[in-house]
């Protein structure tokens, strides 16, 4: 079924990435539900009520057919539990949330809050220096090999970030680089299973599947690593990109979080997310007809449902461009997601978060280099290319 395009919207475009709220505002004030004939065509999604109500009805907004904006080949690499739906993926949730409850990351805030006091020391040595080299990328990589991996393979670091980049940059290298992570994560999951090692996250996953509740084999336990590297690394650090902007820029929001109850910034983080959304739009596919906002929607169709643009919905968050830390609602920001793919890592997020935002608070000077231009990048998930800023103690 052919349609006319009723909007222009690419997220692979350099100048939506740079000019997103802009865009987004218009979109949903005059098209809160449009037709783009981009990657194949998909719907646009754009109020809150519409975002939320579909988020959270997996049945009919399938994750199965790809939830990638502009979606990888599912034959050559499926997100695992994402790109699925229960009961499958409920199941591999039981798996995996017992390694991300708060209970059991309160081991992991001593290891962050090491790591972001080493990684702020790097940064005032090397002042000015470019923040998201040598901060907002590292630390949730930094976390991830000191946390999950024990320490081990921590030589590899940059190599997977460099891998990583790319694969958010240019979705079509995904065919060649997508080998070479995979062969990487399959030794360390061979690893764990010659030793029969199960008490960690990396040990469960490799022995995932050997009940009859979750049926997975050798390729979807794979993936299911994969995108818990890709999620853990990199969306955590667009956010702490897009946040750390706000931290040198906005006035006074640094003396505000300086020395606060860590039970203050947590909420405060919400506010945060947002405003600044580190994954702008999520992909679904329509199991039957829908009408949404006047426009008829039929199955099979894809659907983007955008995240960005129901957090700042000025008839759900009031002066929606505007940092107002007192809002009501803030449990409904929709950064980490809603429903049953709802983020799985948030906990962990919040605190890599929470936990770089008091540091940096801290610094005596934490300021944007004068005349820097801030460049987004485009792609599945936004936040600064590079942040030249000046540190000091």
């Amino acid at each position: 079924m052919e349609r006319e395009p009723t909007v222009d919207f690419d997220v692979l475009d350099p100048e939506l990435a740079n000019h997103l709220w802009e865009r987004i505002a218009e979109l949903r004030e005059h098209c809160p539900v449009g037709w783009s004939d981009q990657h194949g065509g998909f719907w646009l999604v754009n109020r809150h009520e519409d975002v939320w109500a579909a988020a959270n009805n997996w049945p009919l907004f399938s994750s199965a057919d790809g939830a990638a904006p502009v979606q990888f080949d599912l034959d050559v690499f499926r997100m695992v539990p994402l790109e699925t739906d229960p009961p499958l993926h409920r199941g591999i949730r039981r798996i995996l949330n017992p390694f991300f409850t708060p209970e059991a990351l309160k081991r992991t805030e001593p290891i962050i809050s090491d790591i972001v006091r080493e990684l702020l020391d790097e940064c005032v040595q090397a002042s000015p220096c470019d923040f998201v080299h040598h901060f907002t990328s590292a630390l949730p990589a930094r976390v991830f090999f000191g946390t999950f991996l024990g320490g081990e393979r921590v030589e590899d670091t940059e190599w997977v970030l460099d891998i990583i980049n790319s694969l958010f940059v240019d979705p079509d290298s995904a065919f060649e680089k997508i080998p070479e992570l995979g062969a990487w994560c399959w030794d360390i999951m061979e690893s764990r299973l010659a030793a029969g090692q199960r008490d960690d996250l990396i040990g469960a996953i490799a022995h995932a599947g050997q009940d009859a509740e979750v049926a997975l084999d050798d390729r979807a336990r794979l993936e299911c690593m994969l995108l818990t590297i890709l999620a853990g690394m990199e969306t955590t650090a667009s956010a702490l990109g897009n946040i750390a902007r706000m931290l040198a820029t906005v006035p006074g929001l640094r003396a505000r979080f300086k020395g606060a109850p860590m039970a203050d910034i947590d909420h405060a983080v919400d506010e945060l997310l947002r405003l600044e959304a580190p994954v702008p739009t999520a992909a679904r596919t329509l199991t039957d007809d829908v009408e949404i906002a006047g426009c008829p929607m039929h199955k099979g169709d894809r659907v983007l449902i955008s995240w960005a643009a129901a957090n700042r919905d000025g008839s759900f968050f009031p002066d929606p461009d505007v940092l107002d830390f007192d809002r009501p609602n803030l449990a409904k920001q929709l950064s980490f997601g809603a429903g049953v793919h709802h983020c799985l890592g948030t906990h962990l997020a919040r605190r890599e978060l929470r936990l770089a935002i008091a540091g940096i608070s801290e610094l005596a000077t934490f300021e944007l280099q004068p005349g820097a231009e801030v460049i987004y990048r485009p792609g599945p998930a936004r936040g600064p290319v590079a942040l030249p800023v000046i540190c000091g103690r």
